[in-house]
């Protein structure tokens, strides 16, 4: 009898242990594949205090300069690659840098949010879409600017049209970070007319340049 009991007492050791073994083992297994799936495929939410848009208006008398910041987007990660995204750019944030008069740079704002340029109470947002990546082949000899090809849509006004350029795709600190050099893009391409001289004519000296110069910083959370 008391044979029976030190065998029964041991046979419930022995499972008591096992269960314990299957569950760490069980847990550990888990632990090392969670961190693969993620770096496999991962949505990156865009970090909309520290991403902007960049901008650059020319006319024949001078320049003015600024920034739009975002509103939301994402970045399509797939092992530590871009592969794909969107981000929206708030309209009504459209700010100028170059004009130091408090008066004067509220006037340009203004003037760039009313219906003559970007309609933002009609068109509070506009939206680029990625539609593909591709990497940048650079020569060892030369300075590495940009490493990938990016091309997708540029929504403005709800007008849509295909945009391209090179960027700068880092991951730094663990956050996914994208940096373009300057680009242009036609404004009258997006129903942005006013002082356009390939639009209105008579304008002489008094007209503002179609092409806008573009820069982009993304950075993740």
């Amino acid at each position: 009898m008391m044979f029976n009991c030190i065998t029964l007492i041991e046979l419930t050791i022995n499972l008591y242990t096992m269960k314990r073994q299957f569950f760490y083992y069980t847990a550990m297994t888990l632990l090392l594949l969670v961190p693969v799936s993620l770096n496999a495929q991962q949505s990156l939410k865009v970090n909309t205090e520290e991403s902007k848009v960049n901008w650059i208006g020319k006319k024949p008398s001078g320049e003015h300069s600024g920034y739009i910041k975002l509103s939301g987007g994402e970045l399509q990660v797939n092992d530590n690659e871009l592969k794909g995204g969107t981000f929206t750019i708030n309209m009504n944030t459209i700010t100028n840098v170059d004009l130091k008069d408090e008066e004067s740079n509220k006037k340009m704002v203004t003037h760039l949010r009313s219906g003559y340029f970007f309609d933002v109470q009609k068109f509070p947002t506009a939206k680029y879409t990625i539609t593909s990546v591709s990497k940048l082949k650079n020569k060892d000899s030369e300075p590495k600017k940009a490493t990938h090809r990016i091309e997708g849509d540029l929504t403005i006004k709800g007008i849509t049209k295909k945009v391209s350029f090179d960027a700068s795709v880092n991951v730094l600190n663990g956050k996914f970070a994208a940096s373009t050099p300057q680009f242009t893009i036609n404004r009258t391409e997006w129903g942005v007319n006013y002082q356009s001289k390939s639009v209105t004519s008579g304008l002489k000296d008094q007209f503002i340049y179609d092409d806008i110069t573009l820069s982009i910083d993304l950075i993740s959370k």
